[in-house]
Protein backbone atom coordinates (compact mmCIF):
# COMPACT_ATOMS: atom_id res chain seq x y z
CA UNK A 1 0.00 0.00 0.00
CA UNK A 2 2.72 2.48 0.98
CA UNK A 3 4.73 1.77 -2.19
CA UNK A 4 1.64 2.46 -4.26
CA UNK A 5 0.97 5.67 -2.35
CA UNK A 6 4.60 6.79 -2.71
CA UNK A 7 4.54 6.20 -6.45
CA UNK A 8 1.46 8.32 -6.95
CA UNK A 9 2.47 11.15 -4.63
CA UNK A 10 4.74 12.45 -7.37
CA UNK A 11 1.69 12.82 -9.61
CA UNK A 12 -0.25 14.98 -7.17
CA UNK A 13 0.05 18.77 -6.99
CA UNK A 14 2.34 20.02 -4.23
CA UNK A 15 0.83 22.66 -1.96
CA UNK A 16 3.66 24.90 -0.86
CA UNK A 17 1.76 26.95 1.70
CA UNK A 18 -1.50 27.08 3.61
CA UNK A 19 -3.20 29.42 1.15
CA UNK A 20 -2.88 26.86 -1.65
CA UNK A 21 -4.19 23.90 0.29
CA UNK A 22 -7.76 22.97 -0.57
CA UNK A 23 -10.46 23.17 2.05
CA UNK A 24 -12.14 19.84 2.74
CA UNK A 25 -15.78 19.34 3.71
CA UNK A 26 -16.76 15.74 4.43
CA UNK A 27 -20.53 15.22 4.70
CA UNK A 28 -21.43 11.87 6.23
CA UNK A 29 -25.12 11.02 6.10
CA UNK A 30 -26.66 8.28 8.23
CA UNK A 31 -28.29 5.04 7.01
CA UNK A 32 -28.49 6.34 3.43
CA UNK A 33 -28.29 3.63 0.78
CA UNK A 34 -27.57 3.97 -2.91
CA UNK A 35 -31.29 3.57 -3.64
CA UNK A 36 -31.99 6.76 -1.68
CA UNK A 37 -30.02 8.93 -4.11
CA UNK A 38 -31.52 9.62 -7.53
CA UNK A 39 -28.24 9.72 -9.47
CA UNK A 40 -27.40 6.26 -8.13
CA UNK A 41 -30.83 4.72 -8.63
CA UNK A 42 -32.72 6.62 -11.35
CA UNK A 43 -35.98 4.73 -10.81
CA UNK A 44 -36.20 6.06 -7.25
CA UNK A 45 -39.21 8.28 -6.56
CA UNK A 46 -37.11 10.43 -4.21
CA UNK A 47 -35.72 13.67 -5.60
CA UNK A 48 -32.14 14.63 -4.64
CA UNK A 49 -31.33 17.54 -6.98
CA UNK A 50 -28.44 19.00 -4.99
CA UNK A 51 -26.66 15.67 -4.48
CA UNK A 52 -27.27 14.86 -8.14
CA UNK A 53 -25.77 18.24 -9.06
CA UNK A 54 -22.77 17.46 -6.89
CA UNK A 55 -22.26 14.24 -8.86
CA UNK A 56 -22.62 16.06 -12.17
CA UNK A 57 -19.87 18.45 -11.06
CA UNK A 58 -17.54 15.77 -9.71
CA UNK A 59 -16.85 12.04 -9.55
CA UNK A 60 -19.30 9.35 -8.49
CA UNK A 61 -17.91 6.07 -7.13
CA UNK A 62 -20.02 2.99 -7.84
CA UNK A 63 -18.01 0.53 -5.70
CA UNK A 64 -17.74 2.54 -2.48
CA UNK A 65 -18.02 0.84 0.89
CA UNK A 66 -18.61 1.87 4.46
CA UNK A 67 -16.26 -0.31 6.50
CA UNK A 68 -19.04 -1.14 8.92
CA UNK A 69 -22.64 -2.15 8.36
CA UNK A 70 -23.62 0.07 11.31
CA UNK A 71 -22.65 3.51 12.57
CA UNK A 72 -19.70 3.31 14.98
CA UNK A 73 -17.37 0.95 13.06
CA UNK A 74 -17.61 3.06 9.91
CA UNK A 75 -16.91 6.29 11.78
CA UNK A 76 -13.92 4.68 13.46
CA UNK A 77 -12.55 3.61 10.06
CA UNK A 78 -13.10 7.06 8.58
CA UNK A 79 -11.21 8.89 11.32
CA UNK A 80 -8.40 6.35 11.84
CA UNK A 81 -7.81 4.83 8.41
CA UNK A 82 -8.00 1.41 10.07
CA UNK A 83 -10.52 -1.40 9.93
CA UNK A 84 -12.78 -1.32 13.00
CA UNK A 85 -11.61 -4.79 14.03
CA UNK A 86 -8.18 -3.24 14.68
CA UNK A 87 -9.67 -1.40 17.65
CA UNK A 88 -12.28 -1.86 20.38
CA UNK A 89 -15.33 -2.10 18.09
CA UNK A 90 -15.06 -5.77 17.16
CA UNK A 91 -18.37 -6.96 18.54
CA UNK A 92 -20.75 -4.06 19.14
CA UNK A 93 -21.23 -0.35 18.37
CA UNK A 94 -20.34 2.36 20.86
CA UNK A 95 -22.89 3.51 23.43
CA UNK A 96 -22.99 6.86 25.17
CA UNK A 97 -21.36 5.10 28.13
CA UNK A 98 -18.50 3.73 25.99
CA UNK A 99 -14.99 5.15 26.56
CA UNK A 100 -13.37 6.98 23.66
CA UNK A 101 -12.66 4.31 21.05
CA UNK A 102 -9.91 6.20 19.18
CA UNK A 103 -6.42 6.41 20.64
CA UNK A 104 -5.73 10.12 21.35
CA UNK A 105 -2.02 9.54 20.73
CA UNK A 106 -2.49 8.06 17.25
CA UNK A 107 -2.37 10.03 14.01
CA UNK A 108 -6.05 10.35 13.19
CA UNK A 109 -7.53 12.15 10.19
CA UNK A 110 -8.30 15.37 12.15
CA UNK A 111 -4.88 15.39 13.81
CA UNK A 112 -3.21 14.96 10.43
CA UNK A 113 -5.25 17.86 9.04
CA UNK A 114 -4.34 20.02 12.02
CA UNK A 115 -0.66 19.24 11.48
CA UNK A 116 -1.06 20.48 7.92
CA UNK A 117 -2.28 23.86 9.17
CA UNK A 118 -6.04 23.31 8.92
CA UNK A 119 -8.80 24.54 11.19
CA UNK A 120 -10.70 21.37 12.08
CA UNK A 121 -14.29 20.85 13.19
CA UNK A 122 -16.50 17.89 13.99
CA UNK A 123 -20.15 18.87 13.79
CA UNK A 124 -22.86 16.24 14.18
CA UNK A 125 -23.18 12.66 15.25
CA UNK A 126 -20.16 11.33 17.18
CA UNK A 127 -20.93 7.76 18.33
CA UNK A 128 -17.33 6.93 19.24
CA UNK A 129 -17.42 7.34 23.01
CA UNK A 130 -16.00 9.82 25.53
CA UNK A 131 -13.60 9.64 28.44
CA UNK A 132 -10.82 7.24 29.36
CA UNK A 133 -13.29 4.90 31.04
CA UNK A 134 -16.56 6.54 30.08
CA UNK A 135 -17.98 9.72 31.60
CA UNK A 136 -18.79 9.52 35.31
CA UNK A 137 -20.13 13.07 35.61
CA UNK A 138 -21.80 14.58 32.55
CA UNK A 139 -21.99 17.94 34.34
CA UNK A 140 -18.20 18.08 34.38
CA UNK A 141 -15.58 17.99 31.65
CA UNK A 142 -16.44 15.54 28.89
CA UNK A 143 -13.02 14.37 27.77
CA UNK A 144 -11.12 12.87 26.11
CA UNK A 145 -13.26 13.15 23.01
CA UNK A 146 -13.15 14.78 19.57
CA UNK A 147 -10.82 17.61 20.65
CA UNK A 148 -8.25 15.13 21.94
CA UNK A 149 -7.96 13.38 18.56
CA UNK A 150 -7.34 16.60 16.65
CA UNK A 151 -10.53 18.63 16.23
CA UNK A 152 -10.39 22.31 17.18
CA UNK A 153 -14.15 22.44 17.70
CA UNK A 154 -16.98 19.97 18.19
CA UNK A 155 -20.74 20.25 18.41
CA UNK A 156 -21.80 16.66 18.75
CA UNK A 157 -24.55 14.22 19.54
CA UNK A 158 -23.17 11.48 21.81
CA UNK A 159 -24.74 8.76 19.64
CA UNK A 160 -27.59 10.08 17.47
CA UNK A 161 -30.68 12.26 17.71
CA UNK A 162 -32.66 9.39 19.26
CA UNK A 163 -30.18 9.08 22.13
CA UNK A 164 -32.42 10.85 24.66
CA UNK A 165 -29.81 13.48 25.57
CA UNK A 166 -31.97 16.44 24.49
CA UNK A 167 -28.81 18.52 24.03
CA UNK A 168 -25.36 18.53 22.41
CA UNK A 169 -21.80 18.14 23.60
CA UNK A 170 -19.98 21.36 22.69
CA UNK A 171 -16.24 20.99 23.10
CA UNK A 172 -15.90 19.61 26.67
CA UNK A 173 -19.33 20.49 28.06
CA UNK A 174 -23.00 19.65 27.73
CA UNK A 175 -24.63 22.57 25.97
CA UNK A 176 -27.46 24.40 27.79
CA UNK A 177 -26.88 22.61 31.10
CA UNK A 178 -27.97 24.81 34.02
CA UNK A 179 -25.19 26.11 36.27
CA UNK A 180 -26.99 24.65 39.27
CA UNK A 181 -26.43 21.10 37.99
CA UNK A 182 -23.11 20.01 39.47
CA UNK A 183 -23.33 16.25 39.04
CA UNK A 184 -25.04 14.15 36.40
CA UNK A 185 -24.68 10.39 36.20
CA UNK A 186 -26.32 10.11 32.79
CA UNK A 187 -28.64 11.95 30.44
CA UNK A 188 -30.10 15.28 31.60
CA UNK A 189 -33.84 15.82 31.72
CA UNK A 190 -35.46 18.95 30.33
CA UNK A 191 -35.70 20.58 33.77
CA UNK A 192 -31.89 20.65 33.92
CA UNK A 193 -31.47 22.47 30.60
CA UNK A 194 -31.99 26.09 29.62
CA UNK A 195 -32.90 24.99 26.07
CA UNK A 196 -33.61 21.64 24.44
CA UNK A 197 -32.57 19.93 21.24
CA UNK A 198 -35.47 19.43 18.84
CA UNK A 199 -35.42 16.19 16.86
CA UNK A 200 -36.89 17.86 13.78
CA UNK A 201 -34.27 20.63 13.73
CA UNK A 202 -31.04 18.74 14.43
CA UNK A 203 -29.67 18.75 10.88
CA UNK A 204 -30.67 22.39 10.43
CA UNK A 205 -28.70 23.27 13.57
CA UNK A 206 -25.69 21.22 12.49
CA UNK A 207 -25.60 22.64 8.97
CA UNK A 208 -25.89 26.21 10.26
CA UNK A 209 -23.00 25.60 12.66
CA UNK A 210 -20.88 24.11 9.86
CA UNK A 211 -21.54 27.18 7.72
CA UNK A 212 -20.64 29.44 10.64
CA UNK A 213 -17.34 27.59 11.11
CA UNK A 214 -16.54 27.81 7.40
CA UNK A 215 -17.13 31.57 7.40
CA UNK A 216 -15.40 32.55 10.63
CA UNK A 217 -11.75 32.56 9.48
CA UNK A 218 -10.51 32.95 5.91
CA UNK A 219 -6.80 32.98 6.77
CA UNK A 220 -6.42 29.20 7.13
CA UNK A 221 -7.80 26.23 5.20
CA UNK A 222 -10.52 24.28 6.96
CA UNK A 223 -11.51 20.66 7.40
CA UNK A 224 -15.15 20.17 8.37
CA UNK A 225 -16.51 16.74 9.24
CA UNK A 226 -20.28 17.26 9.08
CA UNK A 227 -22.03 14.12 10.34
CA UNK A 228 -25.74 14.64 9.71
CA UNK A 229 -28.33 12.43 11.40
CA UNK A 230 -30.66 11.86 8.43
CA UNK A 231 -31.90 9.25 7.79
CA UNK A 232 -31.34 7.49 11.12
CA UNK A 233 -34.30 6.78 13.38
CA UNK A 234 -36.18 8.95 14.34
CA UNK A 235 -37.48 9.92 10.90
CA UNK A 236 -38.38 13.49 11.83
CA UNK A 237 -38.05 15.88 8.87
CA UNK A 238 -38.36 19.59 9.48
CA UNK A 239 -41.92 20.88 9.17
CA UNK A 240 -41.46 22.52 5.76
CA UNK A 241 -40.31 19.22 4.19
CA UNK A 242 -43.21 17.09 5.40
CA UNK A 243 -45.45 15.81 2.65
CA UNK A 244 -43.01 16.71 -0.13
CA UNK A 245 -42.09 13.20 -1.33
CA UNK A 246 -43.86 10.32 -3.02
CA UNK A 247 -42.70 7.70 -0.50
CA UNK A 248 -43.90 9.19 2.75
CA UNK A 249 -41.93 10.59 5.65
CA UNK A 250 -38.64 8.82 4.86
CA UNK A 251 -38.61 10.54 1.48
CA UNK A 252 -39.36 13.86 3.16
CA UNK A 253 -36.30 13.33 5.37
CA UNK A 254 -34.13 12.54 2.35
CA UNK A 255 -35.41 15.75 0.74
CA UNK A 256 -34.28 17.68 3.81
CA UNK A 257 -30.88 15.96 3.73
CA UNK A 258 -30.47 16.97 0.10
CA UNK A 259 -31.42 20.55 0.97
CA UNK A 260 -28.69 20.78 3.61
CA UNK A 261 -26.10 19.47 1.14
CA UNK A 262 -27.30 22.26 -1.15
CA UNK A 263 -26.82 24.81 1.65
CA UNK A 264 -23.16 23.82 1.97
CA UNK A 265 -22.72 24.04 -1.81
CA UNK A 266 -24.37 27.48 -1.88
CA UNK A 267 -22.14 28.72 0.94
CA UNK A 268 -18.98 27.70 -0.91
CA UNK A 269 -20.30 29.47 -4.02
CA UNK A 270 -21.22 32.58 -2.04
CA UNK A 271 -17.73 32.79 -0.56
CA UNK A 272 -16.10 32.15 -3.92
CA UNK A 273 -14.22 29.11 -2.64
CA UNK A 274 -16.02 26.23 -4.36
CA UNK A 275 -13.03 25.64 -6.65
CA UNK A 276 -10.73 25.65 -3.61
CA UNK A 277 -12.75 23.07 -1.70
CA UNK A 278 -12.92 19.29 -1.89
CA UNK A 279 -16.54 18.46 -1.09
CA UNK A 280 -17.41 14.84 -0.29
CA UNK A 281 -20.81 13.26 0.29
CA UNK A 282 -21.30 9.68 1.48
CA UNK A 283 -23.01 7.53 4.14
CA UNK A 284 -21.96 5.46 7.15
CA UNK A 285 -23.69 2.25 5.99
CA UNK A 286 -26.50 1.03 3.80
CA UNK A 287 -30.16 1.80 4.33
CA UNK A 288 -32.27 0.08 6.96
CA UNK A 289 -35.12 -2.29 6.16
CA UNK A 290 -37.58 -1.34 8.90
CA UNK A 291 -38.02 1.00 11.83
CA UNK A 292 -36.54 0.02 15.19
CA UNK A 293 -38.72 -0.60 18.23
CA UNK A 294 -38.10 2.81 19.77
CA UNK A 295 -38.96 4.75 16.64
CA UNK A 296 -41.23 7.71 17.29
CA UNK A 297 -41.02 7.50 21.08
CA UNK A 298 -39.97 10.28 23.48
CA UNK A 299 -39.67 12.86 20.72
CA UNK A 300 -38.84 16.53 21.23
CA UNK A 301 -40.52 18.27 18.31
CA UNK A 302 -40.59 21.92 17.36
CA UNK A 303 -43.63 21.18 15.21
CA UNK A 304 -46.04 18.24 15.38
CA UNK A 305 -47.66 19.06 12.03
CA UNK A 306 -48.53 16.32 9.51
CA UNK A 307 -48.69 13.65 12.24
CA UNK A 308 -44.90 13.50 12.20
CA UNK A 309 -44.64 11.58 15.49
CA UNK A 310 -47.09 8.89 14.42
CA UNK A 311 -45.55 8.50 10.96
CA UNK A 312 -42.03 8.31 12.37
CA UNK A 313 -42.89 4.97 13.99
CA UNK A 314 -43.23 3.22 10.61
CA UNK A 315 -41.61 5.60 8.09
CA UNK A 316 -39.02 3.16 6.72
CA UNK A 317 -41.43 0.24 6.64
CA UNK A 318 -44.05 2.38 4.90
CA UNK A 319 -41.56 3.56 2.27
CA UNK A 320 -40.75 -0.04 1.40
CA UNK A 321 -44.13 -1.74 1.76
CA UNK A 322 -46.56 1.00 0.70
CA UNK A 323 -44.50 2.87 -1.88
CA UNK A 324 -42.04 0.26 -3.17
CA UNK A 325 -38.94 2.22 -2.19
CA UNK A 326 -35.65 0.30 -2.42
CA UNK A 327 -33.28 2.01 -0.01
CA UNK A 328 -30.30 -0.01 -1.27
CA UNK A 329 -31.42 -0.27 -4.86
CA UNK A 330 -31.22 -3.84 -6.15
CA UNK A 331 -28.55 -4.93 -3.68
CA UNK A 332 -29.32 -7.69 -1.21
CA UNK A 333 -29.37 -6.92 2.49
CA UNK A 334 -29.74 -3.88 4.69
CA UNK A 335 -27.96 -2.03 7.47
CA UNK A 336 -26.55 -4.54 9.95
CA UNK A 337 -26.07 -7.39 7.47
CA UNK A 338 -22.89 -8.45 5.69
CA UNK A 339 -24.54 -8.58 2.30
CA UNK A 340 -23.71 -5.70 -0.07
CA UNK A 341 -26.73 -3.69 1.04
CA UNK A 342 -25.21 -3.34 4.49
CA UNK A 343 -21.99 -1.72 3.25
CA UNK A 344 -22.36 -0.23 -0.22
CA UNK A 345 -22.86 3.53 -0.07
CA UNK A 346 -23.01 6.57 -2.33
CA UNK A 347 -19.66 8.36 -2.49
CA UNK A 348 -19.29 11.60 -4.46
CA UNK A 349 -16.27 13.91 -4.64
CA UNK A 350 -16.29 17.40 -6.16
CA UNK A 351 -13.19 19.54 -6.63
CA UNK A 352 -13.71 21.93 -9.55
CA UNK A 353 -10.74 22.18 -11.87
CA UNK A 354 -9.09 19.10 -10.36
CA UNK A 355 -11.74 16.36 -10.43
CA UNK A 356 -13.35 16.10 -13.86
CA UNK A 357 -17.06 16.92 -13.80
CA UNK A 358 -19.60 14.19 -14.48
CA UNK A 359 -17.13 11.32 -14.15
CA UNK A 360 -17.63 7.89 -12.65
CA UNK A 361 -15.24 5.35 -11.16
CA UNK A 362 -15.72 1.66 -10.43
CA UNK A 363 -12.60 1.49 -8.26
CA UNK A 364 -13.27 -0.20 -4.93
CA UNK A 365 -12.82 2.36 -2.16
CA UNK A 366 -13.82 2.59 1.51
CA UNK A 367 -14.29 5.29 4.12
CA UNK A 368 -10.97 4.20 5.64
CA UNK A 369 -9.21 5.41 2.49
CA UNK A 370 -9.96 9.05 3.30
CA UNK A 371 -6.81 9.50 5.41
CA UNK A 372 -4.32 8.23 2.80
CA UNK A 373 -6.18 9.99 0.00
CA UNK A 374 -6.08 13.30 1.85
CA UNK A 375 -2.36 12.82 2.42
CA UNK A 376 -1.99 12.14 -1.29
CA UNK A 377 -3.85 15.32 -2.21
CA UNK A 378 -1.55 17.30 0.08
CA UNK A 379 1.58 15.50 -1.17
CA UNK A 380 2.37 14.18 2.30
CA UNK A 381 3.66 10.78 3.35
CA UNK A 382 1.91 9.11 6.26
CA UNK A 383 4.06 7.36 8.87
CA UNK A 384 3.87 3.57 8.76
CA UNK A 385 1.89 3.48 12.00
CA UNK A 386 -0.94 5.62 10.57
CA UNK A 387 -3.74 4.63 8.24
CA UNK A 388 -2.84 0.95 8.33
CA UNK A 389 -5.80 0.04 6.10
CA UNK A 390 -6.02 3.29 4.15
CA UNK A 391 -5.31 3.40 0.41
CA UNK A 392 -4.67 6.56 -1.61
CA UNK A 393 -7.20 6.98 -4.41
CA UNK A 394 -6.25 10.60 -5.20
CA UNK A 395 -4.76 9.52 -8.58
CA UNK A 396 -8.23 8.33 -9.58
CA UNK A 397 -9.75 11.66 -8.52
CA UNK A 398 -7.17 13.61 -10.49
CA UNK A 399 -7.68 11.61 -13.67
CA UNK A 400 -4.29 9.90 -13.65
CA UNK A 401 -3.97 6.64 -15.54
CA UNK A 402 -4.22 3.89 -12.95
CA UNK A 403 -3.35 0.52 -14.43
CA UNK A 404 -4.23 -1.60 -11.42
CA UNK A 405 -6.92 -1.52 -8.75
CA UNK A 406 -6.03 0.85 -5.91
CA UNK A 407 -7.45 -1.64 -3.44
CA UNK A 408 -7.46 -5.41 -4.07
CA UNK A 409 -8.68 -6.56 -0.65
CA UNK A 410 -11.34 -5.15 1.65
CA UNK A 411 -12.44 -6.34 5.09
CA UNK A 412 -15.98 -5.36 6.07
CA UNK A 413 -17.70 -5.80 9.43
CA UNK A 414 -21.18 -5.74 10.93
CA UNK A 415 -21.96 -4.26 14.33
CA UNK A 416 -21.75 -7.69 15.94
CA UNK A 417 -18.45 -8.69 14.38
CA UNK A 418 -19.55 -10.73 11.37
CA UNK A 419 -17.04 -10.21 8.57
CA UNK A 420 -17.22 -10.05 4.82
CA UNK A 421 -14.07 -10.12 2.72
CA UNK A 422 -13.73 -8.84 -0.81
CA UNK A 423 -10.78 -9.88 -2.97
CA UNK A 424 -11.06 -8.46 -6.45
CA UNK A 425 -14.54 -9.31 -7.70
CA UNK A 426 -14.95 -12.17 -5.24
CA UNK A 427 -16.66 -11.80 -1.90
CA UNK A 428 -16.57 -14.16 1.06
CA UNK A 429 -19.54 -13.72 3.39
CA UNK A 430 -18.81 -15.20 6.81
CA UNK A 431 -21.70 -16.64 8.80
CA UNK A 432 -19.95 -16.54 12.19
CA UNK A 433 -17.70 -13.93 13.77
CA UNK A 434 -13.98 -14.63 14.24
CA UNK A 435 -12.69 -15.56 17.68
CA UNK A 436 -10.52 -12.86 19.26
CA UNK A 437 -8.29 -13.47 22.29
CA UNK A 438 -6.54 -10.17 22.79
CA UNK A 439 -4.85 -9.56 19.45
CA UNK A 440 -4.88 -13.24 18.51
CA UNK A 441 -7.57 -14.19 16.04
CA UNK A 442 -8.86 -17.42 14.56
CA UNK A 443 -11.61 -17.96 12.02
CA UNK A 444 -14.50 -20.21 13.06
CA UNK A 445 -15.09 -23.46 11.22
CA UNK A 446 -18.24 -22.17 9.61
CA UNK A 447 -19.49 -22.55 6.07
CA UNK A 448 -18.94 -19.13 4.49
CA UNK A 449 -20.74 -18.10 1.34
CA UNK A 450 -18.92 -17.07 -1.84
CA UNK A 451 -20.14 -14.66 -4.51
CA UNK A 452 -18.74 -13.26 -7.73
CA UNK A 453 -19.86 -9.63 -7.62
CA UNK A 454 -18.89 -9.03 -11.25
CA UNK A 455 -21.44 -11.54 -12.52
CA UNK A 456 -23.76 -11.63 -9.51
CA UNK A 457 -23.97 -8.16 -7.90
CA UNK A 458 -27.17 -9.09 -6.04
CA UNK A 459 -25.48 -12.08 -4.34
CA UNK A 460 -28.12 -14.54 -5.44
CA UNK A 461 -25.88 -17.54 -6.20
CA UNK A 462 -23.60 -18.97 -3.52
CA UNK A 463 -20.56 -20.55 -5.24
CA UNK A 464 -18.85 -21.89 -2.12
CA UNK A 465 -19.55 -25.55 -2.89
CA UNK A 466 -18.32 -25.29 -6.47
CA UNK A 467 -15.25 -23.20 -5.56
CA UNK A 468 -13.83 -24.82 -2.39
CA UNK A 469 -10.22 -23.96 -3.22
CA UNK A 470 -11.06 -20.30 -3.70
CA UNK A 471 -12.92 -20.28 -0.39
CA UNK A 472 -9.90 -21.76 1.37
CA UNK A 473 -7.50 -19.32 -0.30
CA UNK A 474 -9.64 -16.34 0.64
CA UNK A 475 -9.98 -17.54 4.23
CA UNK A 476 -6.21 -17.86 4.49
CA UNK A 477 -5.69 -14.38 3.02
CA UNK A 478 -8.32 -12.89 5.33
CA UNK A 479 -6.69 -14.47 8.37
CA UNK A 480 -3.28 -13.24 7.24
CA UNK A 481 -4.52 -9.65 6.95
CA UNK A 482 -6.24 -9.82 10.33
CA UNK A 483 -3.11 -11.14 12.02
CA UNK A 484 -0.74 -8.83 10.18
CA UNK A 485 -2.42 -5.76 11.63
CA UNK A 486 -2.34 -3.78 8.39
CA UNK A 487 -3.27 -4.17 4.75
Amino acid sequence: MKLLASFFLALVPCFANGAEKPNIVFILSDDVGTGDIKCYYPSSKVMTPHIDQLASQGMKFTQAYANGAVCSPSRYALLTGAYPCRGPLRSEPARYTTPLTINPNALSLPRFMKQQGYRTAHIGKWHLGYGESGIKNWAGLIKPGPLEIGFDYTLGLPTNHSDGFKTYVENHRLKWLKDSVLHLDGKPDTSQLTEIRYDDEVDSTLTAKAIEFIKEDSTKPFFVYLALVATHTHITPRADFRGTSQIGQLGDYIHELDYHVGEIMATLDELGIADKTVLIFTSDNGGMKSDVGGAGKNLNLRSEANDVALKSKTAKTDAREKFGHKTNGDLQGYKGSNFEGGFRVPFIVRWPGKVAAGTESNQTITLADTLATTAGILNQQLPKTAGVDSFDFSPVLLGKRVGEPIRTTTILQTGHGLLAFRHGDWKLRCTRAPDWTGEKVTLPKDSPELYNLATDPTESTDLAESEPERVQQMQMLLLKLLRKGRS
